[in-house]
C-alpha cells in the first residue's frame, strides 16, 4: 500500500476510536475517574458542569494506532519503523504521565522526572529526533551541536510541554493548536509519515467537535502527548527537509503559547510566585475577556496560523516571521490588558 491509501486506513482507524469516546465521554470519564470539577469560589476552573478528561485518550490511541499501522502496512526501512515505534510509544507513555496526574494530583518534580526519562529514551534510541546542528534561514553554514544535541532537543521538548500545558485553559486552544501543526508538518514530513499525521488530524478534529461543546477537555494527558507528538515529529521533519525547514520554521511553528509562557513565568516569577503556579493571565484569559468566546480563539489561532502560512509560502523568512509573531503577540497583550486587568490568582 502507498502513503495515501495508509493514510486513508489510520484516518479511519482514528476516527473508529475518537467518536466513540466523544459520544460516550462522560460514562468513560466517571468510570476512570477522570472527571474536572468547576471551582465554587470563582476560581479558575469556571466551567459550568463536572466535565470528562478523557480527550487525550482518543489522541494518543488514534497517533499509537497510526504509528502501528503504518509501520505494518507501509513499505519503510527498519530506520522508518524504529521512530515510528519510539514515537507511538512515547506519545502513550507521556498520556499516561498526563493520565495518572489527572486521576492521582501526581507533584510537578515527579511529573518532570517521568517526562524527562520518557523523552530521553526517544532521543537516544531514535537519533532523528534528536538535535546535532542548528541551520538558520540565510545562514549556510549549521552550527554543530555535538554532545549537547540531546540536552539541547529535551529543553525543547520540555519547554514545549510546559507551553502547551499552559495553554489548555479555554475550549478548542491546544486543538487548533494541533490541526495547524498538523497542516504545517504535511509540508515538511516525509510521505513516510503522511498516515501519523492522518491518523492525529482526525483525532483532533473530532475531539474539538466535542471539546467546543462542552462534552470533554483534553486533561493533562492529552496536553502531555499532543506536545510530545508534535514536538518529536517537528524535529524529525527539521532533520530531514534539509531543502526548506530551518530551525527558525520550527520556532515559528511554536511561537505563540511559548512566548505566553515565558512571560507567564517571568512575571510570577518577578511577582514572588512559583511560575508554575496558576493565574487567570493566560493569553486565552485575556482573549476570552476582550472578545468573548471563541473569538477569542480565533484570534489566537490567527496568531499562530497566518505566520506559518506565510513561511511556508515564502520559504527562509523564518526569521521575519519569529519576529513578526512576537510583535503581534505584544500587542495583542497590550490591547487586552488595558481592557481589562488580570485577576487574582486563585
Amino acid at each position: 500500500m502507498g502513503p495515501g491509501a495508509v493514510a486513508v486506513v489510520t484516518g479511519l482507524a482514528a476516527l473508529a476510536i475518537a467518536l466513540p469516546i466523544g459520544v460516550f465521554a462522560a460514562p468513560l470519564g466517571r468510570r476512570l475517574g477522570l472527571l474536572d470539577f468547576p471551582d465554587t469560589d470563582g476560581g479558575r476552573k469556571r466551567h459550568a458542569r463536572i466535565t470528562p478528561l478523557v480527550g487525550g485518550i482518543a489522541l494518543a490511541a488514534a497517533a499509537l494506532a497510526s504509528c502501528v499501522l503504518t509501520a505494518l502496512l507501509l513499505p519503510a526501512g527498519p530506520w522508518v519503523v524504529q521512530h515510528l515505534v519510539w514515537l507511538g510509544s512515547v506519545t502513550a507513555a507521556m498520556y499516561l504521565v498526563g493520565f495518572f496526574d489527572d486521576r492521582f494530583h501526581l507533584s510537578p518534580l515527579l511529573r518532570l522526572g517521568l517526562a524527562i526519562l520518557t523523552l530521553l529514551l526517544a532521543l537516544v534510541y531514535a537519533p532523528d529526533f534528536s538535535l546535532g546542528f542548528l541551520r538558520f534561514s540565510g545562514q549556510a553554514a549549521m552550527l554543530p551541536l555535538g554532545l549537547w544535541g540531546d540536552g539541547f532537543a529535551l529543553l525543547c521538548l520540555v519547554g514545549l510541554l510546559n507551553a502547551v500545558n499552559m495553554a489548555d485553559g479555554k475550549d478548542g486552544v491546544i486543538l487548533c493548536l494541533g490541526l495547524v501543526w498538523t497542516v504545517v508538518l504535511a509540508f515538511h514530513l516525509p510521505s513516510t509519515l503522511a498516515p501519523v499525521l492522518s491518523g492525529t488530524g482526525v483525532a483532533l478534529a473530532v475531539m474539538l467537535a466535542f471539546n467546543m461543546r462542552g462534552k470533554l477537555f483534553m486533561g493533562d494527558g492529552g496536553s502531555y502527548a499532543l506536545s510530545a507528538l508534535f514536538g518529536l515529529l517537528a524535529i524529525y521533519a527539521y532533520n530531514n527537509d534539509f531543502a526548506s525547514m530551518r530551525a527558525d520554521d520550527v520556532a515559528v511553528m511554536f511561537a505563540i503559547p511559548v512566548f505566553d509562557t515565558v512571560r507567564l513565568m517571568t512575571v510570577r516569577a518577578a511577582a514572588g510566585r512559583s511560575p508554575f503556579m496558576g493565574d487567570r493571565d493566560h493569553l486565552h484569559h485575556h482573549l476570552h475577556r476582550r472578545f468573548g468566546w471563541p473569538r477569542g480563539l480565533f484570534v489566537y489561532v490567527a496568531l499562530v496560523a497566518v505566520p506559518n502560512v506565510a513561511a511556508l509560502l515564502m520559504p527562509g523568512t523564518g526569521l521575519v516571521w519569529l519576529g513578526v509573531s512576537l510583535i503581534c503577540y505584544a500587542l495583542v497583550m497590550w490591547t487586552t490588558r488595558w481592557r481589562s486587568l488580570p485577576s487574582p490568582a486563585a
